[in-house]
Parts: C-alpha cells; structure tokens; sequence
C-alpha cells in the first residue's frame, strides 16, 4: 500500500496544482504555489526554447505544458471565398489528429518482427494465425490455406526506356519506345501482348493486372468497390478498424494499429468555426477558462468566451502550432 501511495505521489506531482491540475510543469520543474518552478526558484520561461515536456504533453508557451490526448486539433478555415487558412497542430511525439481531437497512436514508433504487427502498443503474432480473407491478416500478410504468411513482394528491376524486366535483369525491347498498350498489355519487341500467364516470379505485372502464384492474372479488383471500401483479391471490405501498418487509405489514420475514419481530413469551416466528429461547429463565443482546451486551434479566451484569431485579413496560409 505504502508503494502504491508513493507511485500516485509522483503521479499527481506532476500536476500543478497536484491531484487536480489543469497543465504540467516542464521538465525539471516542480508546481509551487499554482506556479512552475526551477531548483533555482525561477519560474518556467515563456520562451518555447528553453523548456521540455514530456513525450506525452503538447509543447507550448508561458511555461506550462498540457497533456496533447483529447486537445482540439488542427483546422482549416476559408476566410474568404476561396481563401483558405490552416493550423497544423501538435499532438505530442505519441499523438496524431484525429476528428479535430489530438489522440494517442500507441504503435507510433513500434517497431515489429516481420512475422508481427503492432496492435494497442503490442507486437503480436501474424504468422500461421488463423484467417477467412488476407483482411484478418493486415497489409503486410496474405491469406494462404487459412493461415496468415507473410506478403512476399519481388522487386522489379529499374530498365531504362526501350528496355525490359526478365528474370530481374533488364533486356532491351526494341520497337517498344513509342508504343502504348492497353491496360493488361504490354510491348515486347514492337508487338502489344497480354499480361495474363506472363511469369511474374522475378518481375512485377503491368497496371491491370496483379501477380499470383507466380503468374500475372487480371486484377478483380478494377472499378469493383464502393468508396470507403478497399478490394484485396476480388473482395471488398469497409476501411474502418481493418489491420494496419502506418498508414491508412485517404481520410483514415492509422491508430493503434486499425484504420480509423477521420471527417475532419479535407473539411474547411467558415471563421469562428472548428470541426468536430465530421461538422463544422460554432466555438465562437463558446465559455471558457482556457482556450486549449475548451475553444480551439488559434483561438483566445478572452472575457471567458472563446474568440477566433483568423479573420479576412489574416496574411498567412498556413502555421503548425507546437
């Protein structure tokens, strides 16, 4: 119990005022009196510059860090018709935007087997798992016989113009230069031929078709699923919460180790406006107490109310707040 109690002590030190804090104190600084202090007795800078806080907080001014999981972020604005403003923000070295809200990626940084991939923060086991479609298995498996295998890619070669891939070296393919097939053909020696049969074991298939088992066959994917939607072997499955590494199709990101659906990605709202889940909402004259949290990207709080900085005469197209 005794241990415990010391492991919350640190815990809550952290906070300033302890237990019940609204920001951390930078590294190497401790909370006395509401304020940020040095082993000097100097409270923390407002120079960005000079402090540190901790992977998990976003880094910002006036000597104060604030825990980045659950902040507003970024936003896009249209300021004028046309004229756009954006703010990139800062979710901490763990973090990314997600649905105008900073959200911890606890694969971010993890580094797997080849047999594995990152869920959660965890290295689990691909490898001979058991699957219905290559989808259980994540982009970087296939399934074969029910059991998640590795993705094997061959690397083609890099042949100049008028040159072909065989057998990974590359050989000249006369009569080829000002020549263009259609999808699933390809030039050889002047003449447009299909891919289809066309041994791919050293090489890679031409647009429209893909190699399998060793052999280029037609693509059943062409033009097949709707958006939202991705297609792996003729099938097609929704992008949100499928096995990822990375990255995600356009307006997905990758957290934790599955897709998630961000509807904030490519929205623009009008001034006084964030997005939140998809929708443009009204922050201004929202109450508050503190802008970072409870207003918006470049927002102030001032009088208690959240006001927008951006205006139509705002002269910058974008800034990345840290």
């Amino acid at each position: 119990m005794l241990i415990l109690l010391s492991i919350l002590l640190v815990y809550f030190l952290e906070l300033c005022p302890s237990l019940f804090g609204r920001f951390e104190c930078p590294l190497n600084y401790t909370c006395k009196a509401n304020e940020c202090y040095s082993s000097t007795n100097q409270t923390a800078p407002n120079d960005c510059k000079q402090v540190k806080c901790d992977s998990s907080s976003r880094f910002l001014c006036q000597g104060r860090c604030y825990e980045a999981k659950g902040l507003p972020c970024n936003r896009n604005v249209e300021v004028s018709k046309n004229h756009f403003k954006s703010v990139n923000s800062f979710c901490g070295l763990n973090g990314k935007c997600v649905n105008g809200r900073c959200v911890e990626d606890k694969c971010l940084g993890i580094t797997c087997r080849t047999d594995e991939m990152c869920r959660d923060g965890i290295c689990a086991t691909v490898t001979n798992t058991f699957c219905i479609s290559s989808f259980d298995c994540g982009p970087l498996f296939e399934c074969n016989g029910s059991r998640c295998v590795p993705l094997e890619k061959s690397l083609p070669c890099k042949c100049n113009p008028g040159e072909l891939c065989q057998q990974r070296q590359c050989i000249q393919n006369p009569g080829c230069s000002h020549i263009t097939c259609k999808k699933g053909m390809s030039c050889v020696q002047g003449i447009c031929q299909s891919n289809i049969g066309r041994d791919c074991t050293y090489s890679s298939c031409e647009e429209g078709t893909i190699c399998v088992e060793g052999r280029c066959v037609l693509d059943p994917c062409i033009d097949r699923c709707p958006s939202d939607h991705i297609c792996r072997e003729g099938q097609c499955r929704h992008i949100q919460g499928l096995p990822c590494h990375i990255e995600c199709p356009e307006t997905y990101v990758c957290v934790d180790g599955r897709c998630t659906k961000d509807g904030c990605y490519g929205n623009s709202c009008q001034i006084g406006e964030a997005c939140e889940n998809g929708f443009c909402i009204r922050v201004e004259g929202r109450l508050c107490s503190l802008a970072v949290r409870e207003c918006a990207e470049h927002f102030d709080c001032i009088s208690g109310t959240c006001h927008d900085m951006f205006s139509p005469n705002s002269t910058y197209e974008s800034i990345s707040m840290s």
